[in-house]
């Protein structure tokens, strides 16, 4: 007996112990845990932030539609799921388990048909919908059970989950007549991007599509970077939204915005809730109307190029603001995804790529504004030097002047105003053999035409200015005699984008003093400003020759602006340089090596017409550049010259020149 007491004494003892331990010592912490179990977590969507025009007109929004949701524990098939709503079919039905289970897989039957349905007419690809879905229940679950001890079911297993989005109302009404019929189906109101302007500025607002899992390791935060639910608030999910290109990827994490979150218990009650931060808004420079106006205007010729306004500023608060930035042929934000298999095989007419910043042209004699610039403020020429212009340089097959190919004969001696007026080759071929490759390389390197153009959109490209090491890693060459006298004239290694030239003409305009140029107010880079060694007098010689370009009767531009059949815009002087480049021709991988050689087949031949300029003469208000891709007859004055002058007609009538 004294045994069997001391042994029942000492499991009294050792459960009081237990217990002392599990509600005194370590109470808390159990507490705790048996809370934490009794609540779940909701995480609460976000509304992407609106893009703007200058004048406060939406470029893109999130507007109502609805979604075709499915459930969870369907997607998955799991028994369990299956089993509950196979008793509740009975318990409603009033029918037998064996019954119910017939109905049961009659609806899920049911269910599938109409979600392969409905996401044909939307053009989605169901199953990748569903890979995507449960792709993302299983990353929140991993970051919300990854600080506990225990496996918890979260709360996105147990709820429906967007497959299909963007429907419209009349497709959720008629879903939703047929509810009865279906099991684990629900449509749930949401939003979906729009562009109300479709194909307007589409290459610059850009469009947003499902994050990669690149994306998602490139931007997420790591397990130690921050706690669990400060992860789930910003981190991109599988089937979450991103900027993919334009804008929409230059001002993602401005617009984007963080999800909130619902914390409650089983019950319903809430026990602690952040709302959600929705995405800001980018206000954009552009004027879509402006933006709109000149696309139809290239459209209606049938032209592909591109062309770019840009507001100077004044001298006291320069600006360089982006007007307007239009490439042709474009297409409908709203319709891209059931147009991209047309947009990508258009292999000629190119619609998905930015010309205005991407494609690099030869810039013809439009680079002859800033080669006169070096010229003189390196002290080669001053504004009195003359050259002589007899129609060619050594001998009449070589290195000739323009006016030599047409009529035979040379202009004569020119200073660098007229040779500016008259585009004479000669005068600018001896300038840059005068300063040779280095010198005038660093020149257009100062122009910018070296860098990218600074707007921050993600596709920019630089131009091409060739350096000694860079032809030397290329083909095994330095700097050749000629390659300064072409140069000189924008042909040879030379390339620029209509965004480069449209900026150089503006540093031109404000007497040297050179900004990259601004798209976005928010989330775009920190604008750019450097002062380019120039005197005033060198830079008065070369807006004056650029004002006879199209204001004098010798000028390359003048019929074009004031010849018989045209309309001058009253008040308002315009200074400007027309050019035409030999343009390789167009090729299309017809051989479908994957690569553009020699031996595929030429689509389009022809050269590349531009026209560049600023007005008022006497205070710059917008600079301008226009490109023509592949005219056959004429030149830059007569393909790009007339769309320039209607370009700075809508900029006086829009009040941009005040």
């Amino acid at each position: 007996m004294k045994v069997f007491l001391g042994l029942l004494v000492a499991v009294f003892l050792l459960l009081a112990g237990k217990l002392v331990q599990l509600q005194v010592i370590e109470g808390k912490g159990y507490r705790h845990k048996a809370e934490e179990a009794m609540r779940k977590v909701k995480i609460l969507p976000v509304m992407r932030g609106q893009i703007t025009d200058r004048k406060g007109r939406i470029l893109a929004i999130d507007e109502p539609c609805f979604n075709l949701c499915l459930h969870y524990r369907l997607l998955t098939e799991d028994p369990a799921w299956e089993r509950a709503r196979i008793r509740q079919i009975a318990r409603e039905k009033r029918i037998n388990r064996d019954v119910a289970t017939v109905l049961f897989h009659r609806r899920a039957d049911r269910t599938w048909q109409v979600a392969r349905e409905v996401a044909a007419e939307a053009g989605v690809d169901l199953d990748e919908s569903i890979r995507a879905v449960v792709q993302r229940v299983q990353a929140v679950r991993r970051i919300v059970n990854r600080d506990r001890a225990e496996d918890i079911t979260i709360a996105e297993e147990e709820q429906c989950h967007p497959v299909i989005t963007g429907l419209d109302e009349m497709t959720a009404i008629r879903l939703r007549t047929d509810a009865d019929e279906l099991v684990g189906l629900s449509i749930e109101p949401s939003h979906r991007r729009w562009y109300p302007f479709g194909a307007d500025a589409c290459h610059v607002i850009g469009y947003t599509g499902r994050v990669w899992p690149g994306e998602r390791d490139r931007f997420n935060l790591k397990e130690a970077d921050a706690p669990w639910l400060e992860r789930m608030r910003t981190n991109y999910l599988p089937g979450d939204t991103i900027g993919k290109v334009g804008v929409e990827k230059m001002c993602e994490s401005y617009l984007r915005g963080h999800r909130g979150y619902r914390r409650f218990r089983l019950s319903g009650e809430t026990l602690e809730e952040e709302p959600t931060a929705q995405g800001g808004d980018v206000h954009l420079t552009l004027d879509i109307v402006l933006q709109k106006k000149i696309a139809a205007m290239l459209e209606a010729k049938g032209f592909t190029g591109a062309a770019v306004v840009l507001g100077i500023g004044t001298p006291q608060a320069p600006t360089n603001e982006v007007l307007a930035m239009v490439s042709v042929p474009t297409y409908d934000l709203n319709e891209y995804r059931s147009q991209y298999p047309d947009l990508v095989r258009d292999e000629v007419r190119l619609p998905l790529m930015h010309r205005a910043i991407i494609q690099r042209y030869q810039p013809g004699s439009t680079a002859k504004p800033m080669a006169a610039v070096a010229a003189l403020a390196e002290g080669v020429i001053t504004t009195a030097t003359t050259i002589n212009c007899r129609g060619y340089m050594y001998n009449p097959h070589s290195f000739r002047c323009w006016i030599y190919k047409r009529f035979g004969i040379g202009h004569g001696p020119l200073a660098v105003t007229e040779a500016l007026e008259h585009s004479c080759n000669i005068f600018f071929y001896t300038i840059g053999q005068r300063l040779g490759s280095r010198r005038l390389c660093d020149w257009f390197s100062l122009f910018g035409l070296a860098d990218k153009p600074g707007t921050g959109l993600p596709s920019e490209r630089a131009g091409t200015v060739p350096t000694e090491q860079w032809l030397r890693a290329r083909s095994n060459r330095g700097f050749r005699p000629g390659d300064a006298r072409f140069m000189a004239v924008g042909q040879g290694l030379l390339t620029a984008t209509p965004m480069h030239l449209a900026n150089a003409i503006a540093t031109i305009a404000r007497d040297g003093v050179f900004l990259t140029p601004t798209v976005a107010l928010e989330g775009g880079p920190k604008q750019i400003r450097r002062d380019l060694p120039v005197i005033p007098s060198h830079m008065r010689a070369v807006k004056e020759g650029m004002y006879r370009v199209v204001n004098s009767r010798q000028g390359t531009a003048w019929k074009y602006f004031h010849g018989p059949g045209t309309t001058p815009i009253p008040g308002v002087e315009i200074c400007g340089k027309t050019g035409t480049a030999t343009t390789a021709p167009q090729r299309i991988d017809s051989n479908k090596n994957g690569r553009i050689d020699k031996g595929d087949r030429i689509v389009r031949s022809g050269d590349t017409a531009w026209f560049v300029g600023f007005a008022p003469h006497n205070n710059p208000r917008i600079a301008l550049a226009v490109t023509v891709e592949y005219v056959t007859t004429g030149g830059g004055g007569s393909n790009a010259g007339p769309i320039g002058r209607e370009i700075v007609r809508l900029c006086q009538e829009m009040g941009y020149l005040r």
